[in-house]
């Protein structure tokens, strides 16, 4: 089987070049553009998750401080105020201290 080589003119060879060149703009630009929205996207959901995150960290800290302030009222309604518990001893005189 023989392939034939189809010689083009000057005009043809000049429109082909022109039809890759509007081709290869058209792809990029459409790569960028798509690249863009991805990126927009990423941010867009990137900042959902941190306002979700910072939200619950501070319905937490609401709770944990709310809980605080119930156990330290509960405490203080008993009468009995704070007791700290420890162990002191204490060594020999003459021994140096490190």
């Amino acid at each position: 089987m023989r392939i034939q080589n189809v010689e083009r003119g000057p005009v043809a060879r000049i429109v082909g070049v022109i039809g890759a060149i509007a081709v290869i703009s058209l792809a990029a630009t459409l790569g960028i553009v798509v690249l863009a929205v991805m990126l927009g996207l990423a941010l867009i959901g990137a900042l959902v998750i941190a306002a979700r995150t910072w939200w619950l960290r501070r319905q937490l800290r609401r709770a944990a401080a709310a809980a605080q302030q119930q156990q330290r009222q509960q405490h203080d309604t008993d009468g009995r105020g704070s007791v700290i518990e420890g162990e002191y001893s204490r060594g020999p005189p003459n021994r140096p201290r490190s």
